[in-house]
């Protein structure tokens, strides 16, 4: 890894510029692919959510034998983290290492094809859940048996390409993003192989079932999620702020602590399980000092930002990102503390985990992709974001939907969790009591819902090329004074 990889082109010349429009040019269809395939998913697993949350506060409202919680809530989870995240992850990962290789990509087509497998494979996935012929009881691989194949494939058909664009780079630029992104092209599928041959294949089951399933989703976000998430926002920073990164020790630290030590976590929240002792143990530890690398990155972003922060306010995509940081530091914290045995008693089996979940696909994931796709789209369109307004409203009803419905979740999970702990309370009476919380995030789905379609309007505004051509980005703060907008800003579209 490079100490170049730490600084900023002391320059930028028109053939910087050309080339940079070449290679916009060159991802333009399968990034927006990804990004509206993905986009697509995102109001599926919206609508999904909601009804999930219905199903507990009203059963009687979905009658249909599809339409139950226990059906809706993982095909939710696998539209969201499958359709949403992982399609808008892979868009990302395409045009920032197309970018900082300074690599046009050679063959988009390949990847749009294999993109349309993976949807493919979501499909039938999602559709195999509300049939009742997948794995419920493994979280994040509750699709049927037949449809891992199709997404492994898929996924390694497009990680080809971004391998061969970094093989093909620039001598000498290695930039802490593409470490990141690399990190994201390798784990996935060793750990989605992995358990797939160990549920499905080898059969495992029994005790050893849960204990998969919990590593695997627990390093989905950590070594998936996570590396795409800091990717986008080691790009995205020094872009708008037109600073290095503060510190490259802390980005080496940082990225190795995660890699290290990630794989070791997922089972923790199988305390007090039929397990060895050894393992929640050994999990539990792993998840607490997962803080370490979280410290690292969020003082290097602080100090990368810090007296630049009016850019946060006028800028779309930093103010994503750095809402997304905020969400990156409550996972882990949340995760950590969860991990506590003195604490399981209370969070076992209760909405404690949903908690962790929506704050780590969402609060982090999905706001730190909002930041992402509001920073590449202008720039692979030629055009501007038509409003402003409409980029405030989205992340403001996102924001406080996010907060509401991870804090209720939290909340109802100990409220849930003590009344389970008490002998004199049975399972129901423990679920009407948390009924009130569950009324809250029906609600916020609704908001949610709101907020999705309109960025989806939005966002197919664009790609018709309907945007708005102007010289200047579009701003949370349309009409903030000259001086308050940092050239960073400014210059956004042909210097960024």
């Amino acid at each position: 890894m490079s100490q170049e990889s730490q600084t900023l082109p002391p320059e930028i010349t028109p053939d910087d510029i050309l080339q940079r429009a070449a290679i916009d040019k060159s991802t333009r269809l399968p990034v927006l692919f990804f990004f509206t395939s993905g986009v697509a998913w995102l109001l599926i697993a919206t609508v999904l959510g909601l009804l999930a949350s219905l199903s507990l506060v009203a059963p009687d409202l979905l009658p249909s034998q599809y339409l139950n919680a226990g059906r809706l809530q993982p095909a939710f989870v696998n539209a969201l983290v499958y359709g949403w995240g992982f399609q808008a992850g892979i868009g990302v990962m395409v045009w920032i290492m197309a970018r900082l290789c300074r690599t046009e990509l050679r063959n988009p087509v390949t990847l749009v094809v294999a993109g349309h497998f993976w949807n493919i494979g979501v499909t039938v996935g999602v559709l195999g859940i509300l049939a009742g012929s997948g794995n419920l009881h493994m979280k994040l691989l509750e699709f049927p048996s037949f449809a891992w194949p199709i997404l492994l494939v898929a996924y390694t058909l497009l990680i080809v390409w971004m391998v061969i664009m970094y093989s093909a780079r620039r001598k000498g630029m290695i930039y802490i993003s593409q470490w990141y992104v690399l990190a994201a092209c390798f784990t996935w599928p060793w750990i989605y192989l992995v358990a797939n041959s160990l549920l499905n294949v080898l059969k495992k089951s029994g005790v050893a079932g849960p204990a998969i399933a919990s590593w695997y989703a627990n390093n989905v976000l950590f070594l998936w999620m996570v590396p795409v998430g800091l990717a986008s926002a080691y790009f995205i920073i020094p872009k708008i702020t037109n600073r290095s990164i503060h510190s490259y020790s802390l980005s080496t630290l940082a990225f190795w602590a995660l890699i290290v030590l990630a794989p070791w976590a997922g089972a923790q929240e199988l305390i007090g399980g039929p397990l060895p002792k050894w393992l929640p143990a050994v999990a539990g530890t792993a998840q607490i000092l997962l803080l370490v690398p979280m410290f690292a990155v969020v003082l290097n972003h602080y100090k990368t930002v810090r007296g630049s922060h009016h850019l946060v306010e006028a800028s779309p995509s930093l103010r994503f990102t750095f809402f997304g940081g905020i969400g990156y530091a409550c996972t882990c914290v949340i995760a950590a503390v969860l991990s506590s045995m003195n604490l399981s008693r209370y969070t076992f089996l209760s909405y404690a985990a949903d908690s962790v979940q929506m704050t780590g696909y969402y609060a982090f994931f999905t706001m730190t992709m909002f930041g992402a796709i509001y920073f590449i789209v202008p720039r692979i369109t030629g055009c501007e974001w038509l409003s402003g307004a409409r980029i405030r409203r989205h992340f403001w009803l996102s924001a406080y939907s996010c907060i509401f419905m991870c804090v209720v979740l939290l909340v109802a999970g100990f409220s849930h969790g003590s009344a389970i702990d008490n002998w004199s309370t049975n399972y129901e009476s423990a679920m009407l009591f948390s009924n009130g919380y569950i009324v809250g995030r029906v609600l916020m789905w609704i908001l949610l819902l709101y907020a999705n379609v309109s960025f989806a309007l939005h966002l197919g505004a664009m790609v018709l090329n309907r945007g708005r051509k102007a010289g200047r980005p579009t701003l949370i703060h349309e009409h903030a004074p000259t001086a308050v907008s940092a050239p960073a800003v400014t210059l956004e579209p042909s210097k960024a």
